[in-house]
């Protein structure tokens, strides 16, 4: 029951933004406007207090954060050469993988962890929500490009180093490097970040719920084989093989909890956005999106409830 408390709000929130397009209140401008205060101000903000206020990752910590990257690129590599045996195309194969590895961490995973655990594991996994932003949503993108009919090899090296340099990702290092150095922050500079870091997960899971509404009126067809290869992945594969990871390097209990929360995650609306820019799997993305984030109510309830 008190993993209901902590889950349901969260789902919630990304239902009272459903609610609000389907009502008319809310359209994709919205959900655009949303995602970018969250994108440009608010997660950043998120990530580099978190990592400001812990203490610098110590070596056991950096083992858990090389395996948290090892299991998102074998979920990918997984999910890709499942699609090869099931005989999809080359862009189906490239989106099955880029949706089943690269989850909802920011917007869904981080605001379940905030209610369990302390400082320490939130800056870990404002670490662990870099490095995914940085590494394995460049490598879901430029698959994108790279199975196209015309492959783009110039926005695929556009997307692998576009993650170095986004907002998300400059937040967490900004962080790091203020915890590392031990400089203080100005309450009058930290006051206004805590407050845009508080709105992040808000703002970000009432967006998901407005794109979920919105794009699914556009989709005009859908794989059924996609779908079904990124629900299992996705869901139910991906956090079983973090938490094996996780056992592996016997990472800290709360560590493991967090990474295996976060993998349990369904795909990201990012995933959505970038196939739509690509021009490639986009309607397929949407219903990966919206399916994961409904079958996600289970799974990321059982996930967090053996964190309790």
């Amino acid at each position: 029951m008190d993993v209901l408390w902590i889950t349901l709000p969260i789902f919630g929130l990304i239902a009272l933004g459903w609610a609000g397009a389907k009502a008319g209140l809310f359209d994709g401008n919205t959900a655009s406007g949303l995602s970018r205060f969250v994108f440009w101000l608010a997660f950043p903000s998120l990530l580099l207090t978190s990592m400001a206020k812990a203490p610098v990752p110590n070596a056991a910590q950096g083992s858990t954060l090389l395996m948290w990257v090892a299991v998102l690129v074998a979920g990918h590599l997984l999910a890709r050469l499942a699609g090869m045996g099931l005989g999809l195309s080359k862009t189906s194969q490239a989106g099955v993988g880029f949706a089943s590895s690269s989850g909802n961490t920011a917007f869904l995973g981080t605001a379940i962890l905030a209610s369990l655990f302390g400082p320490e594991v939130m800056a870990m996994a404002a670490a662990f929500v870099a490095l995914e932003n940085i590494l394995v949503v460049g490598l879901g993108v430029a698959g994108l490009y790279l199975a196209k009919p015309a492959p783009d090899a110039a926005a695929a090296r556009r997307a692998m180093l576009g993650g170095l340099t986004n907002p998300v990702s400059m937040g967490a290092f900004i962080g790091f490097l203020i915890a590392l150095t031990g400089l203080h922050i100005p309450a009058a500079l930290m006051r206004p970040l805590d407050m845009l870091g508080a709105a992040a997960s808000p703002a970000g899971l009432v967006a998901l719920g407005i794109v979920m509404a919105t794009s699914l009126g556009a989709v005009q067809s859908h794989s059924g084989r996609d779908i079904r290869l990124v629900v299992l992945v996705k869901c139910m594969a991906l956090p079983l093989m973090m938490a094996a990871g996780m056992a592996a390097i016997n990472a800290p209990r709360d560590l493991a909890m967090a990474a295996t929360i976060l993998a349990a995650c369904p795909s990201a609306v990012n995933v959505f956005i970038q196939a739509q820019q690509a021009e490639v799997w986009g309607d397929t993305a949407a219903r990966a999106v919206f399916l994961t984030t409904c079958v996600s109510i289970v799974t990321l309830s059982l996930a967090a409830s053996l964190a309790v």
